[in-house]
């Protein structure tokens, strides 16, 4: 019965004669000679010293350092000390991502706790902690936290990898590289975990515009596609909880119909769970009941509504009932830990709120509670087993700005201001009208929970300084364009039935009229209405064929004629008709990150290439959403870079339109401007600011106490 202590000494005795000190041990080999005076040499207090070296030497060694720190607890614990309470949650605080530490850590807390609440009469609180993770570019690729709350999937979008980002020390490791000589439109999508935290389902887009399940060992190893089909778009949404079966989300001829359909873990078998459940608009999150018998979605309400329910559907096909009903917002957060409590967003009242219901038998069982008041627009990325809520939260705030500039000087006239409105970050997107009396734009509203605000057309008067807003049938706007009578506006946007459509709106009366759709797999995304009224240009992206085309509809007719084509990618970017409507120009890429302004002839002949340059030469107005014109047609006017990171800031610069240099008119601003417009008197400028971002943050000891 003697072989542990023997075994331990051995080590001892091994780690003495090879090493001279403990200056020369590592961090592991000093963890094993601590561990021999606490559990063979009976030196409690030596081996507290030893752990505490750990701690000073060592706090990169997160794995060694949680270890020691536990053993502190631990041998604190042996000698009836109340430092032992302190050092467990030290390991809890400390130490995080260190699952199987924290875990221990907490079970020898919690009859610690315990006894000391009862002592005092009072059972002991926990601090509500609120604290972002992450922010930049690269947070918005994230797609969902490992079960044990130390790492975040998320897709690389410069190199193309699906990738793991350990959350405390921010290492970041590819799970899976994109080959670097495929094609652009090859990537992973949608990662979830398995409920063991070693495996990733994900989405690969493939470059025949299908999308495979594929799954994946956490270091990278036993790549397997479950599932691949021509024309149809796999997204895994959630694992049941025995990890066996990976629930998906179905997109047919690019979202034509969606279906919820059950996949195999381990033989890739489909079998649909709910046929053309959503058309067009799926589930906004996905997850199994804690005993896997059924799934929940958060469906609209209605085809077309922003506004969602939760539903349960039996995983053996044999019922559907909506557990979550009611006018307002309804998305699902996750599962308390533990329970069978539903925790869910809702804004019913008035702001974006954790709420619990208990569920049992994919039903519930009494009336809602509200957990936490206005968590703002949050997307959910998972509730570890700990109970903390890591969720993602988008900033995106645009207003609109206005100035004078003598252009003929190169002077500013009036510096920047911002134009005054009442919601603070909701401008977008400015335009004069033909006559300079008028400024159109428009706003994007409060949110609910998870989505977009309501959108509005505005139309401001430069002679009142008074705003009225448009009445439309329009849940989503962009691009506004005035026909050059200014009687009407040209917008792109969506009306409930034709998404990323064409339309023309009356400002007076803020009728709406249909012109033309986007196909499945297609999108319009700039427009140019001709200066004689009786057409307006498009940009045509077909992302299905990898092509991108110039139409120009004749509005009389509502016929579309081809007038240029590209493969894609690169896009066409921005399109604007020259004051006498004889060129229309745009931006494009070409070979070595070059941006080319182009013009084409309406009344035929070649293309003109106006200028080329490196795209870093050129700001996002002029390489992403075209040029603005002079007056007189012989600038072209847009803003370019010239400062970086949180000191960027941006000059207003002039392009020859028959070619030539490129130089600064006198005007810098903060920020990256876009949608420059300039007034016809040439003097004034409107153009849009917009600040945008996703951050990530951890929420723990926020939910309710478990029943009893």
């Amino acid at each position: 019965m003697r072989t542990r202590p023997v075994m331990f000494a051995v080590i001892a005795t091994i780690l003495a004669l090879a090493l001279s000190g403990a200056g020369q041990q590592s961090a592991e080999q000093l963890y094993k000679t601590g561990l021999y005076e606490e559990e063979v040499g009976g030196d409690l207090q030596k081996a507290i010293g030893i752990f505490q070296e750990i701690l000073k030497r060592f706090p990169d060694n997160r794995e060694v350092a949680a270890k020691a720190q536990l053993h502190i607890g631990l041998c604190y614990e042996k000698l009836g000390t109340t430092e032992a309470e302190k050092a467990f949650q030290k390991v809890i605080d400390n130490y995080p991502e260190q699952s199987g530490a924290v875990r221990e850590a907490r079970d020898k807390l919690a009859p610690l706790l315990k006894a000391r609440g009862a002592a005092k009469g009072a059972a002991p609180e926990k601090t509500l902690n609120v604290r972002m993770i992450w922010s930049g570019t690269e947070a918005r690729n994230a797609t969902q936290v490992s079960p044990d709350g130390a790492s975040l999937a998320f897709f690389d979008e410069a190199a193309g990898n699906l990738c793991i980002k350990e959350i405390s020390s921010g290492k970041v490791t590819a799970v899976v590289r994109r080959d670097p000589a495929g094609k652009p439109y090859e990537f992973p999508v949608g990662a979830r975990w398995s409920p063991d935290g070693k495996r990733l389902a994900y989405g690969w887009f493939n470059a025949d515009n299908s999308i495979e399940l594929r799954m994946v060992g956490i270091d990278g190893s036993n790549l397997r596609t479950l599932y691949s089909r021509k024309n149809e778009m796999m997204f895994p949404t959630a694992w049941s909880p025995d990890g066996r079966t990976i629930a998906v989300g179905m997109a047919k001829d690019f979202y034509k119909s969606y279906d919820i359909g059950l996949v195999s873990a381990e033989d890739g078998s489909l079998r649909i769970l709910k046929t053309e459940a959503l058309p067009k608009v799926p589930p906004k999150s996905v997850t199994f009941s804690p005993d896997g018998r059924f799934l929940l979605v958060d469906p609209p309400q209605k085809d077309g509504d922003t506004k969602r329910d939760i539903v349960t559907l039996a995983v053996d096909g044999t019922r559907e009932v909506r557990v979550v009903e009611h006018p307002a917002d309804d998305t699902i957060l996750g599962w308390v830990p533990g329970s069978d409590r539903l925790l869910f967003l809702s804004d019913r009242t008035g702001t974006p709120d954790a709420w619990v219901v208990d569920i049992a038998d994919g039903r519930a069982h009494g009336e809602p509670q509200l957990v936490r008041s206005n968590l703002g627009q949050i997307s959910p990325l998972g509730i570890t087993r700990e109970g903390a809520l890591i969720y993602s939260l988008a900033i995106n705030i645009s207003d609109v700005f206005t100035a004078s500039v003598d252009l003929d000087k190169r002077a500013v006239i009036e510096p920047p201001k911002v134009l005054p409105q009442p919601l603070v970050g909701a401008d977008h997107e400015p335009q004069w009208s033909p006559d300079g009396k008028n400024l159109a734009f428009y706003s994007v509203g409060p949110a609910a929970p998870g989505a977009r605000g309501p959108m509005a057309l505005k139309i401001r008067s430069e002679s009142t300084g008074e705003t009225r807003e448009l009445k439309t049938n329009l849940l989503w706007i962009s691009r506004p364009a005035w026909a050059p009578d200014g009687r009407s506006l040209f917008v792109v946007g969506s009306d409930g039935r034709n998404t990323l459509a064409l339309f023309q709106v009356q400002v007076e009366t803020g009728l709406t009229t249909f012109l033309v759709d986007s196909e499945p797999g297609a999108n319009i995304k700039f427009i140019a209405p001709a200066r004689d009224g009786k057409s307006v240009f498009y940009t045509y992206f077909e992302f299905a064929k990898k092509r991108s085309r110039i139409m120009s509809l004749d509005l009389a007719t509502r016929e579309s004629r081809e007038l240029y084509r590209q493969d894609a990618p690169p896009d066409i970017t921005g399109l604007s008709v020259s004051p006498a409507g004889q060129e229309l120009i745009f931006g494009t890429l070409a070979p070595g990150d070059s941006y080319v302004l182009m013009a084409i002839p309406l009344a035929g002949g070649p293309l003109r290439e106006i200028i080329k340059a490196k795209s870093s030469s050129f700001g996002i107005s002029l390489s992403i959403y075209g040029g603005c014109w002079t007056p007189d047609g012989k600038q072209i006017l847009s803003f370019r870079d010239v400062g970086q990171g949180r000191e960027r800031k941006s000059e207003l610069c002039s392009v020859p339109a028959a070619g030539g240099e490129v130089r600064g008119a006198g005007l810098v601003v903060e920020g990256s401007p876009s949608h420059l417009s300039l007034h016809p008197d040439g003097r004034r400028l409107a153009y849009a600011v917009s600040r945008s971002g996703t951050e990530i943050w951890v929420m723990e000891n926020f939910l309710p106490a478990e029943k009893k």
